[in-house]
């Protein structure tokens, strides 16, 4: 992924791996970058979950969450309502794309909407180079949320831990909606038994619009989120996809509670990778998801069923 110096999500401050306080810091940080993946993995896990959409223009629509964040906050916005606009367009943009492009071929294979959803990426990341340019940018944060605080004897930002503290309460509202609501439970039933759904007489074609829309905002949140930790420029969604993939594939396709495993496993993996052997760290990935697949080929919690 694209990053500031030192690599995201890793310390400031300097411990040798002796040192309890690295070990406590690199925790952290190993949860922070898994948080952040699991925002960003788990909106395209539901698309595909309940809309069997494999959607190639997620990750740009994450960089345009991330572009946004910083135009609204360059204007002179708060960083928190930026948290709650940058979703919202991210969102219009997203069934622009569902209407128009997803929704005329979705009964065709899935080959058709691979390639046309590649194809709303490359529109996608030439839009965001025409209009903010190539170079690099930074979402600023509020003064109190730039700060160090001390956890025991462990200095530690501030604004990653408000990162843990975001992605608990993005989930614990993501998982209320799909187990709690009216609207969640017939997304749940549209995916595993789509038939008898539409047999029910539930608007099939509203609950594709709400699932992408829904998509769309977890990934607008995750590139605001991201956007004070990693370097925000076009080509940062193609990245953060190719690590959403392997977070997806890892977990098993549709599973969200894989997702969840399968988010922080490799949070911590990746981590522990920028620190110890910087230049491989996504080698390591790779590596351990072809042992995991060769093992479990569905995944850790398997493919298919939504839950």
């Amino acid at each position: 992924m694209g990053r500031r110096d030192p690599p995201p999500l890793a310390d400031e401050a300097f411990f040798m791996p002796s040192d309890l306080n690295f070990w406590v810091q690199t925790l952290l940080n190993c949860l922070g970058l898994g948080s952040l993946l699991l925002i960003i993995a788990i909106g395209l896990n539901i698309i595909y979950g309940i809309n069997r959409v494999i959607n190639l223009a997620h990750g740009s629509l994450y960089a345009l969450g991330a572009y946004f964040g910083f135009t609204l906050v360059e204007q002179g916005l708060n960083f928190f309502l930026a948290l709650l606009i940058s979703p919202l367009l991210v969102m219009g943009v997203g069934l622009v794309i569902e209407r128009t492009v997803i929704n005329p071929i979705r009964k065709r294979p899935m080959l058709y909407s691979l390639v046309l959803t590649y194809g709303v990426m490359v529109f996608l990341d030439g839009m965001m180079k025409y209009v903010w340019g190539v170079q690099p940018r930074f979402i600023a944060t509020p003064p109190f949320l730039s700060q160090t605080i001390h956890l025991g004897l462990i200095p530690y930002p501030f604004y990653r831990l408000f990162l843990l503290v975001a992605t608990v309460v993005t989930m614990i509202a993501l998982m209320y909606l799909l187990g709690r609501t009216k609207l969640g439970i017939s997304m749940r039933a549209a995916s595993n038994f789509p038939e008898m759904v539409s047999v029910l007489g539930i608007n099939m074609n509203l609950i594709h619009i709400v699932v992408f829309a829904l998509g769309c905002i977890l990934a607008g949140i995750g590139g605001v989120l991201a956007g004070p930790l990693l370097t925000v420029y076009p080509m940062m969604g193609n990245e953060m996809l190719i690590t959403c993939f392997v977070v997806l594939v890892i977990g098993g396709l549709g599973s969200l509670r894989g997702s969840v495993i399968s988010a922080l496993l490799v949070g911590f993996v990746q981590t522990l990778g920028y620190i110890f052997i910087t230049d491989y760290a996504m080698v390591v990935v790779y590596v351990m998801m072809a042992v995991i697949l060769s093992l479990m080929p569905r995944g850790i919690l398997g493919e298919g069923k939504f839950e």
